[in-house]
């Protein structure tokens, strides 16, 4: 993969759509709509909830006819085009070495352990980095059923003594691997010494935020043999010191993702089906019914975070999600459920709403370019630094959305 070609071609696209992506449709609200092409909206707007859902899962376009529209979700297909892991057969093993593990957690070991079985029986290798490691799944596979001596690597003590105490209850393989538990903050230079050699490999699956980045920077200084990287919780990543990485994304002063992108890049990429798309356009709903009613009423355009809601929060009236906002927001009034379930489904805010949710339709279309562009951004980094790089899909999207792996393995001296 030409790593920096891909990433001109995405900048390019991230440029041109940076009005869409780089705010929230309630940013500056009702102006960022003129963002949207309104032949799309439009165009949208004709179609039922299944067709919609169709698209906004990237599982068809065929009901779009406009070719501005088809064009834009054929180059963003084209730009995050990014290919699969070879298939491996699943690894042989009892079910005794899954006993706990939850179905995520067992279909991302049988992928990514063949290959770093490879990498360890290729390379002078002596261990295994677990980052992350918790209660020490991966990393009592490939002890135990492969004989790849690991460190668990984590801060969460508590995880670590549960999984010390389950390691005492499995059953040992003949010649199997030690499995050592390290507890430590990421970065602590006693134990980093230790586990990170030019002799070690590192792997870090589902690092969230600055950890991924922390990972990278650490295997280089150490010169290590390489490491395995997934990535996730962008939105978390401090954007004024870890942006960008690589001298190429620098030279070029390639546009930083804002905190907006950055949280659209964490959630571009989960398979979703109907139910989970109606109660995504539920909570839109709420959310937004909420803004205009703010808007309309006390002129207020200044709540844009109003903070989480559990799930079941939305199976409740909006009249009792809108009440409870205010309350929260300490808004004095006298407002009661039926007037605001009347000002929710009156015609005028219905439509308002249903073009705010189309709009999104688009801006989520966005999503695996801002993490590819981010990703590519890593893979340069460590090409930079002396490592031969590939960036690849290895899991299922329905199991594990987060699935664009980074191997580097640090090239050969000529």
């Amino acid at each position: 993969m030409n790593f920096k070609s891909q990433a001109i071609e995405l900048h390019n696209f991230l440029l041109e759509y940076y009005p869409i992506w780089g705010q929230e449709i309630m940013d500056e609200y009702p102006k960022t709509i003129k963002d949207y092409p309104s032949p799309w909206i439009e165009e949208l707007n004709q179609l039922n909830q299944e067709e919609l859902f169709l698209i906004d899962s990237k599982q068809s376009f065929n009901k779009i006819k406009s070719k501005d529209f088809i064009l834009f979700l054929e180059r963003i297909q084209k730009i995050t085009n990014i290919s699969k892991i070879e298939e491996t057969p699943e690894l042989a093993l009892e079910d005794w070495a899954y006993t706990g593990v939850k179905l995520k957690k067992r279909h991302e070991i049988q992928k990514i352990v063949p290959k770093i079985k490879n990498i360890f029986e290729n390379n002078m290798i002596t261990h295994i980095n677990d980052i992350g490691g918790g209660v020490g799944h991966l990393s009592r596979i490939l002890a135990h059923y492969h004989f790849i001596p690991t460190f668990s690597i984590d801060q969460n003590k508590t995880f670590q003594e549960i999984g010390e105490k389950r390691m005492k209850q499995f059953r040992k393989i003949p010649d199997a691997a030690k499995v050592t538990f390290i507890n430590m903050k990421f970065g602590e230079d006693q134990h980093t010494q230790q586990v990170f050699t030019p002799e070690s490999f590192s792997i870090g699956l589902h690092t969230c935020g600055n950890l991924a980045i922390k990972l990278l920077e650490t295997n280089i200084e150490k010169k290590t043999m390489g490491l395995l990287s997934f990535g996730c919780c962008y939105h978390l990543i401090k954007r004024d010191s870890q942006f960008f990485l690589s001298d190429y994304y620098l030279k070029n002063n390639f546009l930083k993702l804002n905190l907006y992108g950055l949280s659209l890049a964490t959630r571009s990429h989960a398979e979703t089906n109907f139910a989970n798309y109606l109660k995504k356009e539920k909570v839109k709903n709420y959310r937004y019914g909420f803004h205009l009613f703010m808007m309309k009423h006390f002129n207020r355009t200044d709540l844009l975070d109003i903070g989480e809601c559990p799930l079941h929060t939305y199976d409740k009236p909006v009249s009792h999600y809108i009440m409870t906002k205010l309350a929260t927001c300490n808004i004095i009034h006298s407002f009661d459920h039926n007037y605001i379930e009347q000002f929710f489904n009156s015609p005028e805010i219905q439509k308002e709403l249903r073009t705010m949710f189309l709009c999104n339709i688009i801006r989520w279309q966005i999503g695996r370019v801002l993490e590819v562009f981010l990703l590519i951004d890593r893979c340069l980094f460590l090409e930079e630094n002396g490592y031969d790089v590939k960036l690849e899909q290895y899991f299922k999207e329905a199991l594990s959305p987060r699935n664009l792996g980074i191997l580097g393995v640090l090239a050969p001296k000529k």
